[in-house]
């Protein structure tokens, strides 16, 4: 499908007027669209914050956030056991070596020794050492890589607050009018997937936690459940194969914008060496533009924007897109606080100042 954008909420009006809008939406929160110039950059810098005000202020959005945290930092705690395991099985092989380089005729004392490997401080010591080396190293690599898995695991539940934001902007779900093709309640789709899906991370956790041949089958039963789910209850079958056919659609669409992103990072990198202090600027900048490309991918999505769209889009408002980066980079530096607030919130203010933004250079002359 070619969205032809309109102007306003930007989803597709071919015709002169939209339907989904009205071209002028009153919803509490969204404010005046169509932002020029000083107003535009304005907008940039307050998306974030402002998307963090609607999230607090907005009854029923803030319990979707809930389910992604909790799956995050059960991801993030398997992983941290696997790799203990692992370490513990080290530093039982470093014993038994030890054990077996003591001379065997070396009287009393080996007898001692040994003793002291299996229960004394040395082992104490290396498993101590173990633990602290993997809890400070996870530590340093969770504060880098927590934002990415929170950010792919929230995707849907943020996709979820976005629709309920726009009820209450256009009187409706645009998305939902346009490709819905079932209408059981998001509500009872949510519970149905919640159901299926813990028998799914229970089996998930079971696979990391394992080895052999058990582990894979039980990574093969996983989807078993929703299969189930889906021959239960036949519209959420409809809904769930909906939901994968658009999230697949879309995901080439995204991926490809997030290479834009990334090369273009990579190519401005050597500014930061190059032209101190004034390249640290632009670099920063270029970083915050980049930022932005990939947080804007769950609205533009739901409007089915092509990469052709996105990329006139956000060059287009070149000013507001790296001020909307540029705080979305400064929250996302706390640890681990940071992503879980800004994630939502960005998501969020991008979806305001997509909306707040001109889009009629989208649309066909």
């Amino acid at each position: 499908m070619n969205a032809v954008p309109c102007a306003i909420c930007g989803y597709d009006a071919p015709g002169p007027d939209c339907p989904h809008c009205g071209l002028a939406p009153v919803g509490k929160g969204l404010g005046k669209a169509r932002s020029r110039n000083v107003q535009a950059v304005i907008d940039g810098f307050l998306a974030v914050p402002k998307g963090f005000g609607l999230l607090m202020t907005t009854r029923g959005v803030k319990c979707w956030l809930i389910p992604p945290v909790v799956l995050t930092s059960l991801v993030f705690l398997a992983l941290f056991i696997v790799v203990m395991g692992w370490v513990d099985g080290l530093v039982e092989g470093w014993i038994e070596a030890s054990k077996q380089d003591i001379p065997t005729d070396a009287g009393w004392w080996a007898d001692w020794l040994v003793t002291l490997l299996e229960w004394g401080g040395t082992t104490f010591t290396a498993r101590t050492v173990g633990f602290l080396t993997v809890f400070v190293t996870s530590s340093v690599l969770a504060l880098y890589t927590f934002s990415i898995a929170y950010e792919a695991i929230a995707g849907p539940f943020l996709d979820e607050i976005q629709g309920k934001l726009e009820e209450g902007w256009f009187g409706h779900n645009p998305r939902n009018r346009i490709q819905r093709p079932t209408e059981l309640p998001v509500e009872r789709c949510v519970k149905l997937t919640i159901i299926a899906g813990l028998p799914a991370v229970v089996l998930g956790f079971a696979f990391l936690l394992l080895s052999g041949t058990i582990a894979w089958v039980l990574l093969a039963l996983s989807p078993l459940s929703f299969l189930v789910a889906a021959l239960r209850e036949r519209e959420y079958g409809v809904w769930l194969r909906w939901v994968a056919k658009v999230e697949s659609a879309t995901l080439w669409v995204s991926v490809k914008a997030s290479l834009i992103a990334l090369v273009v990072l990579l190519l401005f990198f050597p500014l930061k060496f190059l032209f101190p202090p004034f390249g640290v600027m632009l670099f920063f900048g270029i970083a915050g533009f980049s930022t932005a490309i990939t947080l804007l991918d769950i609205p533009f999505s739901r409007r089915l924007w092509s990469l052709r769209d996105r990329l006139r889009f956000v060059f287009g408002n070149l000013l507001p897109m790296t001020a909307f980066g540029l705080v979305s980079s400064v929250v996302f530096l706390i640890p681990v606080i940071g992503p879980i607030v800004m994630v939502p919130a960005a998501s969020i203010g991008g979806l305001w100042l997509t909306c707040r933004l001109d889009k009629s250079g989208l649309r066909p002359d």
